[in-house]
């Protein structure tokens, strides 16, 4: 790997630049970290101890790292605003016996908080009504007339849930009748708080940002433990009447961490290898039906959570029956929960069909694009797969992307994903500040906004001159970063075992890439319903081994893979991953980019 490309690939197949995984560490202060660990690891292998080294993972946290303990991580629960306030205020209901109400957002980290707090506060015999917006006739975040209707019911309290940090009209308007509302957020805060009787937001501009990487249902759980801490100090609890164990929700908290793709680190991380094991448990009937019919046989993982109960669960509130998820993980009755199950796997088989529609034509208007911001919008495409769509074109082309579904009164609903480097969250409220969209907001990864047809000329200007500022008035060059270098022979199942235990992966925690030089293509064929994947065959002369491309169909990637058949040699970059499809358990390769090494300078195809 050397100079500042891996194998001299300055362009590949993708147009991507192959460098090396960045470390603070130097080439043989990696070695000697990486040789210390193998002494003192069983079975580590050496390619799996240079990833660790290079990441900081020494022998002194090494442990820590590969076995996160709550207990050592999760904070005081003080140690937020307001939370003390919102913990005594929820214990009060329930000494009280008080009803709630709980509004919550149609994404899984909104019903994963909103079904944590009902679950809990069932136990505790508190009747709670839960009211989740339809996306596309309430759009996202509290409304008046909805939390009039949670309180006309009988709540003594509400609680706003993943969402209500820049409700500032709803939320007022519910205060000049006298009614506490609780905001439980994590989403970006303006200078100004909503007024409520408590806002506990890790994102709030006068915390110290040290958690503000939590989701929604992260909060909600350290919210929880509060009012639990305060109802044992009030002496609620006695021999009869025990508090709920909350650590066996944590199963909750780990789909709603990974699926809302904040950052794997610290205690999320811990949040999320815990809540693998109570899920393997089976203990919540809505989860383990919905795993049942997913085809889910193994343990659960970060791809389990991530990439088959996820997408089942969103696809509720893409398609306008909001309710269903929260409905899902609050079940405690096996026959309903199975039923609610098979009703989300339909509505995500059919959200399925949509976005191939949507994504068809917004990838083919993308690649006629020159901008470094992909702004696309139409009268025809589906709001509820916009999120989807937006992600797809920013895999496709490395750079951000606004998907923007128009409505007949000329507004249209878009969503957004950003890529690293890139404030895209702080770029949607900058131009809502400027007036230029209706509304929005977001993290730094995505984001949601409204604009009127008329403003998105400039919305494009906008982005386009922020994205420049952003990156100094330098274009970057897509890039991919490799952790290392490996033979088909290599790729063991004792490296996957340890991928394994280095996960979960995702944002704050990338899974390694490797590369695997010099490999002869020995069969390329399209699978999937569309043949927007490609399973092929590899060899490098040490040994062969299948490997999968996703979504390449049509792609200069999926091109060059088809075309170097029985003929070129071809460096690939891919994942090292256990191939669980059906049941199966060997090696594969995940491609994600391939390159030819004679033009390791430069790719035509």
């Amino acid at each position: 790997m050397a100079g500042d490309a891996i194998f001299g690939i300055a362009k590949s197949a993708s147009g991507a630049r192959w460098t090396p995984a960045k470390s603070s560490l130097s080439a043989s202060q990696i070695d000697r970290h990486a040789a210390a660990l193998v002494e003192t690891i069983d079975d580590l292998p050496l390619p799996i101890a240079r990833i660790m080294a290079a990441r900081g993972l020494n022998t002194d946290i090494i442990d820590a790292y590969l076995e996160p303990r709550l207990r050592d991580l999760l904070p005081n629960p003080s140690h937020f605003k307001d939370l003390d306030k919102a913990a005594n205020r929820l214990a009060d209901c329930v000494e009280n016996g008080a009803p709630i109400g709980i509004f919550g957002d149609y994404d899984v980290d909104g019903a994963a908080a909103a079904g944590l707090l009902l679950v809990v506060m069932r136990q505790l015999d508190i009747i709670c009504d839960v009211h989740i917006p339809n996306r596309f006739s309430e759009g996202y975040g509290p409304n008046a007339d909805a939390l009039m209707a949670l309180q006309a019911k009988g709540a003594a309290l509400l609680v706003t849930v993943d969402c209500g940090i820049t409700a500032h009209a709803p939320l007022a308007a519910v205060a000049e009748t006298g009614m506490d509302v609780i905001v439980i957020d994590h989403h970006i805060a303006g200078p100004e708080l909503p007024k409520a009787h408590s806002v506990v937001n890790p994102n709030r501009l006068d915390e110290d940002g040290a958690y503000g990487y939590l989701c929604a249902t992260s909060v909600v759980f350290i919210v929880i433990a509060g009012m639990l801490r305060s109802l044992r100090q009030r002496g609620y609890f006695t021999a009869t009447r025990l508090a709920p164990d909350l650590l066996n929700h944590l199963d909750l908290v780990a789909l709603a961490t990974i699926c809302d793709v904040v950052p794997l680190i610290g205690l999320n991380r811990a949040f999320v290898r815990q809540g693998l094991k109570v899920m393997a448990q089976r203990q919540h009937p809505g989860l383990a039906k919905l795993a049942d019919i997913a085809g889910v046989s193994d343990a659960p993982s970060a791809y389990t959570l991530g990439f088959l109960l996820g997408p089942r669960i969103n696809a509720a509130g893409r398609l306008g029956a909001s309710d269903l998820g929260v409905k899902l993980l609050s079940a405690n009755d096996a026959e309903i929960a199975a039923g609610l199950a098979l009703r989300l796997d339909d509505l995500n088989k059919e959200r399925r069909n949509i976005e191939e529609a949507v994504r068809f034509v917004a990838l083919d208007r993308a690649a006629q694009s020159s901008h470094h911001v992909i702004i696309l919008a139409d009268d025809d495409w589906h709001e509820g797969v916009i999120g989807i769509v937006a992600g797809r074109v920013r895999e496709r082309f490395g750079k951000p992307a606004m998907i923007i579904a128009m409505g007949p009164d000329g507004i249209g609903k878009g969503s957004a994903r950003g890529i690293a480097g890139f404030r895209l969250g702080n770029a949607v409220i900058a131009a809502y500040q400027a007036g230029i969209i209706e509304g929005g907001g977001g993290h730094d990864m995505a984001a949601g906004f409204s604009v009127r047809a008329s403003q998105i000329a400039e919305l494009q200007a906008f982005m386009d001159d922020r994205f420049l500022v952003e990156f100094n008035g330098v274009v970057p060059q897509v890039s991919h970063t490799a952790s290392a270098v490996l033979s088909v022979a290599g790729c063991q199942p004792l490296i996957a075992d340890w991928l394994d235990k280095m996960g979960p992966f995702g944002s704050g925690n990338a899974e390694p890439r490797f590369v695997l030089p010099d490999c002869r293509v020995k069969s390329a064929r399209r699978v999937g319903g569309d043949g927007a994947h490609l399973s092929c065959r590899l060899d490098d002369g040490s040994g062969m081994i299948n490997a999968i491309a996703f979504q390449v169909g049509g792609t200069a990637l999926g091109k060059a893979l088809e075309a170097a058949v029985d003929g070129r040699y071809l460096h690939i970059l891919g994942r090292v991953r256990r191939d669980r499809f059906r049941g199966g358990n060997a090696m594969q390769i995940e491609i994600e980019d391939v390159a030819v090494p004679k033009l390791a300078a430069g790719y035509s195809a």
